[in-house]
């Protein structure tokens, strides 16, 4: 589903971020991208997303080589992949029904869709009777699940998350990645860049690890540690 090919961004001034990544990311699988501040997390996730344009190599999003893609396209790209961001990213004059039914509407689907899709994925996400508040009514947990449920509800094969508990408490966390494992188990691949070692350590899903711009260690089914315990979520 995701495919990096020698990849490298270099930014304006020198600066390396990503240096010769290759990595592979197969249909369904749950990937997470660890390391410290400046390791290259957030840069890999938007060249995903074609928000940066890697400067060497290629990159092979849903069968589409992005690296090569048309700027016009690249809107079509995105509405394949779902995001999920830090900051959560709602619309502030829309309510949570509103937020989560403009990912429908501006993929053109009828509005019969959108009745039937909009419920569901709210009741997914444990909102259905926050459905009419305003983003400034919710916490910020549940802002998060309105992101996830705008994230989701196109039902997209890949979802890449940057930080999505980055803002929350240990405990909303747990919340959060409980979702994102459940939407992943219905076959979306999901690439998530995160500093938590906690939540790592307990999902127990395959780990590329990046250090100054380079994959460190890509282990399957292993913590932010190797030799971390088990944690049940």
């Amino acid at each position: 589903m995701i495919r990096l090919e020698n990849v490298a961004k270099v930014y304006d001034g020198g600066i390396v971020a990503v240096r010769e990544i290759d990595m592979d990311v197969r249909r369904g699988e749950f990937v997470f991208l660890v390391g410290p501040s400046g390791s290259g997390k957030s840069t890999l996730i938007r060249m995903c997303l074609r928000e940066e344009k890697a400067t060497k190599g290629k990159i092979w999003v849903a069968g589409k080589e992005i690296t090569k893609m048309t700027s016009w396209r690249v809107p079509y790209l995105r509405r394949t992949v779902g995001t999920v961001f830090q900051d959560f990213k709602l619309l502030p004059n829309k309510t949570v029904a509103e937020n989560v039914a403009f990912a429908l509407k501006v993929t053109g689907r009828p509005r019969s869709v959108v009745r039937s899709q909009v419920p569901q994925v709210l009741e997914l996400v444990g909102l259905s009777a926050k459905a009419d508040r305003y983003p400034r009514q919710l916490s910020g947990g549940e802002q998060q699940r309105v992101s996830l449920a705008r994230a989701f509800v196109n039902r997209p094969p890949i979802l890449l998350a940057d930080e999505p508990t980055g803002n929350l408490d240990p405990a909303t966390s747990v919340g959060i990645m409980r979702l994102l494992d459940r939407i992943n188990r219905t076959g979306t691949t999901v690439m998530m860049a995160t500093h938590d070692h906690a939540i790592v350590d307990a999902m127990r899903r395959r780990v590329v690890q990046l250090e100054r711009g380079r994959v460190v260690r890509d282990q399957a089914g292993s913590g932010y540690e190797s030799s971390a315990d088990l944690v049940d979520l």
